[in-house]
């Protein structure tokens, strides 16, 4: 089979989670869902991360005692199980669509305002595919390289806005409302665990089980800790009776310290570059979702379904920008129960956990 995973070590598989998981909890998340009753979002993202967390060490240790390295090799040859990949393909498509239809959406209202939605998505299609047909050594390294600089300019972002903070935006109190946070968070996990899934599809690229949990544990923390120390400044530039109708209110607030300061030109140079790394998330989501397909429905080569995946998740950005009402309530009701997809087969994938029986060597 051409999977074209390649290999790829802990560095490279903690600096690929750590973007996923970054571009995830500030952009891929609904506005008006996550701030309707109040601003506590870094609280939500910081549970979530725990609870993906957990999924993620849980699926390991089953990994452990069956053998193996990725989530393949819990599916197994069962043409009952092989369909438990369906709901993690699509949760991982989901969460691939998340950040790009919000920075789609950002560039036609703040940068290209005169350009159409069709025409970006048919700029975006070929990234996508080329990323995903290259395979996840590439994307592992090219995330290695980009890290810093995504590092650098999310430290500029929040330290550029941090003359308009105000502690009384924060609303509710931490824990006032937990049964809320809680549900919130458990929702949230489409984003949280999505890197942590994708990595558990191509985990066959690392070196072995511990070195892909120990990459994939970092990248998690990290990510989520970054994600909610942004959100955290978020919550005390604006109230969140302002942030429930911002499609992207992360570079929103970099536009408002530009207003404030017309010297800072920071805004338009952060966007192309965190553009660059939602690209390259969404990407990765989609690879592993197509491994996942490829391994469990036997198809040769993975070229074929990264191909098909890139063309099915631009295709529901454009139905969710062109949408009836009708549809948008379908796709709304969607990215807030996706979690299910990835919660119902996981404990049927993960029933049994007994260990292989070694067979013995015949003298």
């Amino acid at each position: 089979m051409n999977l074209r995973i390649g290999a790829f070590g802990r560095q490279e598989t903690a600096s690929m989670v750590l973007i996923a998981a970054f571009f995830g909890g500030c952009f891929g998340m609904d506005s008006h869902a996550l701030y309707a009753d109040g601003n506590a979002s870094y609280l939500v993202q910081i549970i979530a991360t725990v609870q993906a967390l957990l999924l993620f060490e849980g699926t390991v240790w089953v990994l452990r005692l069956r053998g193996g390295n990725d989530i393949s090799a819990l599916i197994g040859r069962s043409r009952i199980k092989r369909l438990l990949a369906v709901p993690i393909v699509l949760a991982l498509m989901l969460a691939a669509m998340q950040p790009l239809e919000s920075f789609l959406l950002t560039m036609t209202q703040y940068v290209f305002t005169d350009a159409k939605q069709v025409i970006a998505c048919l700029y975006l299609l070929p990234c996508l595919f080329l990323l995903t047909a290259l395979g996840a050594e590439t994307l592992m390294r090219t995330a290695r390289i980009l890290l810093p600089i995504l590092l650098l300019s999310i430290v500029a972002a929040v330290l550029s806005g941090i003359g308009q903070y105000r502690l009384y935006r924060i609303h509710p109190i931490p824990l006032g409302e937990p049964f809320r946070i809680f549900t919130q968070a458990g929702s949230a996990q489409i984003r949280a665990a999505a890197p942590l899934l994708a990595l558990l599809c191509v985990g066959e690229g690392t070196q072995d089980r511990m070195a892909m949990r120990s990459g994939g544990r970092i990248g998690a923390i990290a990510g989520g800790l970054i994600a909610a120390a942004a959100l955290f400044a978020l919550s005390m530039t604006f109230p969140y009776t302002q942030l429930v109708d911002m499609p992207a209110p992360f570079y929103r607030m970099l536009v408002e310290v530009r207003a404030e300061n017309p010297t800072l030109r920071l805004d338009r140079a952060v966007l192309f570059l965190w553009f660059s790394g939602a690209i390259l998330s969404s990407a990765f989501y989609l690879y592993a979702a197509s491994v996942l397909f490829a391994k469990s429905f036997h198809v040769r080569d993975v070229r074929p379904v990264a191909l098909c995946m890139s063309g099915i998740a631009v295709t529901l950005i454009l139905v969710l920008y062109y949408d009836s009402k009708t549809t948008a309530a379908i796709l709304e009701r969607m990215y807030r129960d996706a979690w299910i997809l990835i919660s119902v087969p996981f404990p049927l994938i993960l029933l049994n956990p007994k260990r292989r029986k070694r067979c013995a060597v015949s003298s």
